[in-house]
Formats: C-alpha cells, structure tokens, sequence
C-alpha cells in the first residue's frame, strides 16, 4: 500500500495515543522516541480499533513504554 492511500486510513482511524504522531511520520516529519514509540504502538494494535488496552505483549522491547500498559478497555 502507498503511503498515501495508508495515512488517509489512518486519519479515518479511532483515536488513540499515538494516532496524532503515526499521521506525523507518514507525512515525513521525524519524531522523537516517545511519539516514535506511541506511534509504533498505535499501529502494531491496528489502530485501536478493538479497544484502547493493553496489548500483553512483553517480549516486545518498547512494552515498558506502552501507552496502555495495565489497562482493560476504556470507553
């Protein structure tokens, strides 16, 4: 998929941590690592779209940064 077709999917996205910044790098603009990791997040959960909650995943080496690290699923 181009980019372009990816960040206007991602723009039609829920919100979540790390949407804002995801949309940010796919225009080209370098971020650092907390938005850089907050990003990372959003997509590898798919954008939130089942929920803003902990992805359980602790052999992934930024899970201590996980935005929604503990957390069951919010409103």
């Amino acid at each position: 998929m181009d980019i372009k077709r990816h960040l206007e999917i991602v723009k039609k996205a829920p919100s979540g941590k790390g949407k804002t910044s995801y949309i940010k790098y796919l225009s080209g603009i370098k971020l650092s690592a907390t938005p850089s990791i907050e990003s990372k997040c959003y997509d590898c959960q798919g954008y939130y779209v089942d929920g803003r909650t902990d992805c359980k995943m602790p052999d992934c080496p930024l899970y201590p940064w996980m935005p929604y690290k503990g957390q069951e699923e919010l409103p």
